[in-house]
């Protein structure tokens, strides 16, 4: 196998995995954020997103306030935020064509099809919370469709383990990002569970 084709199938798998991943940091900020200040205490869950994206520093460049507008805009449209959901889809079409050969049928389809429905999003991007919904369920079923076409129909041959190679990587990186996070937050006023000293 030719290295340009082991790189695009990695970064093909990788930013599959990251648009769903920031489907779901978006999906689960959403759910968060609409609990009462009691749970959550006086914490920026905007911000948190961010940091678990991994996209700070970039935001904070082009917005001055991380609310739930400018982070779903940055994080799901923004043409400037090479992490956007927007940018994933796009660079996993221009990596898919250019490895066409190696995909099965049903993994080509998933993503170009996926392309296409996307196009008028891009220009207006989400203006309910329910339009918002609906776009990030489609993100996070896309990548479903697409790993699960890679795991039911690819060879397994070099291809396929570049493929699940970059999947995992990107995993194992959101993972630890939303680790150190959790790990640098200060605790939360008016939290839910104490822990007990039981020594």
């Amino acid at each position: 196998m030719l290295s340009r084709t082991a790189e695009n199938l990695y970064w093909l798998a990788r930013y599959v995995e990251r648009a769903e991943y920031l489907a779901r940091t978006i999906e689960a900020t959403l759910r968060v954020t609409a609990l009462p200040h009691t749970y959550i205490g006086q914490t920026n869950e905007w911000d948190s997103a961010l940091l678990t994206a991994g996209v700070s520093a970039t935001f904070y460049e082009a917005y001055e306030e991380a609310n739930e507008q400018n982070v779903v805009e940055y994080l799901s449209f923004a043409p400037g935020n090479p992490s956007s959901i927007r940018n994933c889809i796009e660079n996993a079409r221009l990596n898919s064509r250019s490895v066409r050969t190696a995909l099965t049928s049903e993994m080509w389809d998933t993503i170009n099809s996926a392309w296409i429905d996307l196009q008028e999003v891009w220009g207006k991007g989400a203006k309910t919370r329910e339009e918002l919904a609906r776009f990030l369920r489609f993100v996070q079923e896309t990548s479903l469709r697409f790993d699960g076409s890679a795991y039911r129909t690819m060879l397994r041959n070099d291809a396929y383990w570049f493929s699940r190679l970059g999947l995992h990587l990107e995993r194992a990186d959101n993972t630890a990002r939303s680790c150190a996070r959790s790990r640098r937050s200060p605790p939360t006023t008016g939290s839910i569970a104490k822990p007990s000293n039981h020594g």
